[in-house]
């Protein structure tokens, strides 16, 4: 039972983090505005972390295990590399358009000095099963032979902008339209041999 409350106010604090951060930024999301928001004393947070940069840190953390749940649901190693990079692909886009608050943050967020490289470290070993699908990919000639962060870039920058896009209501992302982007994704990176 204690667990439980323990985990609940733990995610109550991520959450009501969250939501604060999103509307009013890090400078003016206080430990005090938090702890008013989620109805609990500024006291009970630094039970669970040390500060609001551990605080923070660990937000990003939780949302990066979301993301990577989301894009491995329902992924199967069994079709081709498209297939699979285009499953990945459009799970991700849709998991940002269903999650507006943590899209923002991490966009927002993923390079402010106060984000550790201990999180950043962490980041990538949460992405170690897309990381391994991109080395393969590149192993057997399914993807080009370009650095691996050259290829997130390549991938990523799209769904950013089709998401902001999407969620400022400037262009609807339709399925049809998802596919598209994500088969032209995949024409960026694919390995062409020269004939």
């Amino acid at each position: 039972m204690l667990e439980h409350l323990t985990a609940d106010k733990r995610t109550l604090i991520l959450q009501t983090t969250l939501d604060l951060m999103t509307e009013y930024g890090f400078h003016a999301t206080p430990i005090s505005l938090i702890a008013q928001h989620a109805g609990i004393g500024a006291g009970t947070i630094y039970r669970y972390f040390d500060n609001k940069e551990h605080l923070i840190n660990e937000l990003f953390t939780e949302i990066k295990k979301r993301v990577i749940k989301a894009m491995l649901q329902d992924y199967r190693e069994e079709g081709t590399f498209k297939e699979r990079f285009k499953h990945l692909w459009k799970n991700l886009i849709r998991y940002c358009i269903d999650h507006p608050k943590e899209f923002q943050f991490v966009e927002q967020y993923r390079y402010a000095p106060f984000v550790s490289n201990m999180t950043r470290e962490e980041t990538f070993i949460i992405l170690a099963p897309i990381m391994q699908f991109f080395i393969e990919s590149k192993r057997a000639k399914a993807m080009k032979d370009l650095p691996l962060y050259t290829i997130i870039a390549l991938l990523y920058g799209p769904i950013v902008s089709l998401a902001k896009l999407h969620l400022d209501h400037n262009q609807q992302l339709t399925n049809d339209r998802l596919e598209q982007a994500a088969e032209a994704c995949w024409d960026a990176v694919a390995y062409k041999s020269e004939e």
